[in-house]
């Protein structure tokens, strides 16, 4: 009887941080029986035996792994022990704790979860579960110091407020923490000369001296400098004052103490009260310094989209379709522009190149054994130039694309201004690849010497057949020492752009004179008709004969870029470097110019990656897409089987100009051919010899477009179909022109991978589509009370159901060995380049648009009606 009055009395009066878990009798009793409450049960001392629910330990471990249990929950123990009288025990803690009185200035927002207790029965048992414990009292204890800031933190973003991690006290013997004091942000007191400025308070319940704020020390370093500056007398600037908007004190009382007890951090003195205005608004409680964090999973999601180069404006947007609005985003872009900074600064913190030859080490030692980079290092151990190029990319140049390379630098890729220098090949669908890469210090023949050198290395001596570039004389001079053997062109539209811009008035005063120039350029097939047009424009319009026309340096250039000097060389489908433009214009997407050369090798993987990509869907629609094709001539069904469907797309082209032409018998084995419309589309309006015999199938044109293209001419595909040949010779079909140009190539760590997403990617995508799927609900359940309070009470439910199995999951993780990398024969730790000065046009100048091709209008004296001079400086004006 004793016992059942002291059960009673301990029912009544149980702790507001521990609830009653109820026993039955029998295999009922059982913990496996009881769930989560029971297991989470354990005995509070001070409470005779009497088990109570630590609200500590309740396996509420959603966002956790499983098993592991959060610390941003509580318990509160009994100080005394429950009296065996029949009266009722006493809770010493009710005459001290402080109670918030109720205020109108607070904000409930929508980041916490209920706060009243609710029972809910699961599989007929009667297990009880919590929600949120409430706010902070005197009293309430913690497991972790981090859970005091986080519960209090909690209580901050519901009431409206910031909250500071303000002064603590240590042991004098172990050092650790033994006290800790939360503020308000606005705890000191405000100055009256400057009309709110910090300054540093003696905050009565931790007498321990506060450390100076952040703003104070910044404005007495910049003091110091200045008063340093002129003191020596020197010119130089100050430093520039950092504008910053601080912060208006009220010397707010609000805080929270703990104190270290027995293991456990102890409230021991609460103030809920301010002396200032709360934040009402939930949209705005992410503005406070405190509240500014992000979730863990969506730091991996923006961790995922900072990796796609997108910017900190693009991932708001995302985030805010995620959430619904962007006012309900509990964070602002300048947090994810903070955010990725730091990912940044954490991936070069131990050198930017450092980082770049352990990537390149791991590379070659877990996916591509073939893969092959190389470094030079000046006399400070700073990395001056870089080259790297993977191992398919060596493989395809060893065995079909060397007989064509553009190559080009660009800039605006890196930090460093180091310029960007990639090797560019054509694939067998017309497609630009990637055959190696590089970062050169300085634009100067030596550079390209190493370079070049770099990749001859890597290619086996293989030197390209056919190299393009632009007019940058250090290029010239390397390629001629590095690949003697290689015909070295220069870029047409860069050469007629420049043109344009320095004859633009020339051409503008002599109407005629551009078309009878781009005439002699392009309509010239030998270096002979060509000197012989030249001859007849030069006496035609004399403007352009003169010692400093820039005619005149075109000319002496000549054999460098007009295409007739290249009319039997495979550059195929190109007069310029576009193919290198082009894929510098893409790389920029994928790249910053602030960011490291990390990033850039990285970015740069993954775009070599969508070019395998895409060359895969390109061998896709050849192997299993059908194509109607344009005639039911045999010759072009014969093109369609045995090309890639693109480059048969190119030879379909050519083959619809057949019926541009008439075909004249020109004596044995010749034909003329003559456009029937007076002018056919790249091909003017001349007349074009055909050379032709069907019995030895050997077949020649004057426009050699099979030496420069490596596909037939269209006067050649006429003559087919005049003299009844139904198939391409096989002397006319390039291999690397057909499918079978390379031999099957994967890489192995790419050959056995499946095609899944991984686990943390997949958690990822549920997490997000989760919050997608829940901010739709909210929208939904948020219009009445009876449809919030449903929704509370089956994620309740789903909270407990989702604890049992996390619980049952529980696994202990393997320990995997990491394998030992040996290095190759690399420095491993070079220093970062300093940043390179390029060449070209500064800042300050206007950069004339690339499509700016037209001369600029001369401006007209209205006076005397001369172009050399305006009116206002007309010397007529003036007689």
């Amino acid at each position: 009887m004793k016992m059942a009055v002291k059960m009673a009395a301990v029912s009544m009066e149980k702790p507001s941080g521990a609830l009653p878990v109820r026993r039955r009798a029998g295999r009922d009793s059982c913990p496996q029986d009881l769930g989560f409450a029971m297991a989470a049960a354990r005995k509070v001392p001070g409470t005779h035996g009497v088990d109570f629910l630590d609200l500590n330990e309740v396996p509420f471990d959603i966002n956790e792994e499983p098993g592991i249990l959060p610390p941003n929950y509580f318990t509160q123990l009994l100080d005394e022990a429950i009296d065996e009288s029949p009266q009722p025990p006493v809770n010493t803690h009710a005459a001290v704790v402080n109670v918030e009185p109720a205020a109108t200035n607070t904000y409930t927002g929508p980041f916490v979860a209920p706060t009243d207790t609710t029972s809910i029965a699961q599989d007929g048992n009667e297990d009880e579960a919590s929600s949120q414990p409430n706010d902070p009292h005197v009293g309430m204890r913690y497991d972790t110091l981090e859970g005091a800031k986080e519960h209090y933190n909690a209580h901050a973003a519901r009431k409206g407020f910031s909250v500071k991690v303000n002064s603590n006290r240590r042991s004098t013997i172990t050092g650790e923490k033994q006290k800790q004091q939360f503020t308000c942000n606005k705890f000191r007191r405000p100055r009256k000369d400057d009309g709110g400025a910090e300054l540093q308070v003696d905050v009565r319940p931790i007498p321990d001296s506060v450390s100076e704020d952040e703003a104070d020390i910044e404005n007495a370093e910049l003091a110091s400098v200045v008063a340093d500056l002129a003191a020596q007398g020197r010119k130089e600037k100050a430093p520039k004052k950092r504008k910053r908007e601080n912060i208006v004190h009220t010397f707010c009382k609000a805080q929270m103490v703990v104190k270290l007890i027995d293991g456990r951090w102890e409230v021991i003195h609460f103030v809920p009260e301010h002396n200032h205005p709360l934040i009402h608004k939930p949209s705005l409680t992410k503005y406070l310094r405190s509240h500014q964090g992000m979730p863990k999973e969506e730091k991996e999601f923006v961790k995922n989209l900072h990796n796609t180069n997108l910017t900190a404006g693009k991932m708001m947007e995302i985030m805010s379709e995620f959430y619904g609005s962007e006012l309900l985003v509990p964070y602002t872009t300048k947090t994810i522009t903070n955010y990725c900074a730091a990912l940044t600064r954490e991936e070069t913190k131990d050198g930017d190149l450092a980082k770049v030859v352990s990537y390149f080490i791991e590379l070659k030692e877990e996916k591509d054994p073939d893969f092959y980079f190389r470094l030079k290092l000046d006399d400070e151990d700073r990395v001056e130039n870089i080259f790297w190029v993977d191992g398919a990319a060596r493989k395809a140049y060893a065995e079909a694309y060397h007989d064509c390379v553009s190559f080009d630098a660009t800039y605006l890729t890196n930090k460093y201004s180091m310029p960007f220098a990639p090797f560019i090949g054509i694939n067998k669908h017309g497609q630009s690849i990637m055959l190696g890469c590089g970062f050169v210090k300085q634009e100067l023949a030596t550079s390209y010497d190493w370079l070049f050198e770099s990749f001859l290395i890597a290619m086996n001596g293989l030197a390209p057949d056919n190299i393009i570039t632009d007019q940058d004389g250090a290029m010239a001079v390397s390629i001629g020492r590095l690949f003697p053997s290689s015909v070295h062109r220069n870029c047409r539209w860069h050469i007629m752009q420049n043109a344009q811009l320095k004859c633009g008035p020339t051409l503008g005063r002599n109407p005629g004179l551009a078309e009878d120039f781009n005439d002699c350029i392009d309509f010239s097939f030998s270096p002979e008709e060509f000197e012989a047009k030249w001859a007849l424009f030069v006496g035609k319009w004399p403007v352009v004969g003169g010692a400093n026309s820039y005619f005149t340096t075109l000319y002496a250039n000549r054999a460098k870029w007009v295409p007739c000097y290249f009319k039997h060389r495979f550059f195929p489908f190109l007069q310029s470097t576009q193919r290198s433009e082009g894929f510098n214009a893409i790389l920029k997407r994928y790249t910053n110019p602030h960011k490291s050369i990390l990033n850039f090798v990285q970015q740069y993987e993954k775009l070599q990656t969508h070019v395998l990509v895409k060359e895969g869907g390109n061998d896709y629609r050849t192997d299993c897409l059908e194509l109607t094709p344009w005639s039911p001539f045999p010759v072009e069904e014969h093109a369609y089987k045995v090309y890639c469907r693109d480059i048969y797309l190119r030879f379909r082209n050519e083959f619809e100009l057949i019926g541009r032409y008439n075909v004249l018998p020109f004596g044995c084995n010749f034909y003329k051919l003559e456009p029937n419309r007076g002018w056919c589309a790249k091909y003017g309006t001349r007349t074009y010899l055909v050379t032709a015999n069907k019995e030895e199938a050997t077949y020649y044109c004057e426009c050699s477009k099979m030496d420069r293209d490596g596909i037939l001419c269209c006067h050649i595909l006429k003559i087919f179909t005049h003299l009844g040949v139904d198939e391409i010779p096989d002397r006319y079909i390039l291999k690397r022109w057909t499918q079978g140009a390379l031999s099957g190539y994967v890489p192995a760590a790419v050959a056995e991978q499946p095609d899944v997403m991984p686990p943390e990617s997949q958690v990822q995508l549920r997490h997000a589509n989760l919050n997608m799927g829940f901010t739709k609900l909210a929208r939904i359940a948020s219009r009445t009370d009876a449809a919030t309070a449903i929704v509370n009470k089956h994620l309740r439910a789903a909270a407990t159901e989702i604890s049992h199995l996390n619980k049952s999951l529980k696994k202990k993780k393997p320990v995997s060995a990491v394998p030992s990398t040996s290095a190759p024969d690399q420095p491993t730790k070079p220093r970062d380049p300093s940043k390179t000065t390029t060449k070209g046009r500064t800042k300050e100048h206007r950069t004339v648009s690339a499509l700016e091709l037209h001369p600029k209008k001369k401006v007209q004296c209205h006076t005397c009606g001369s172009f050399e001079h305006n009116s206002a400086t007309c010397k007529i004006r003036f007689l």
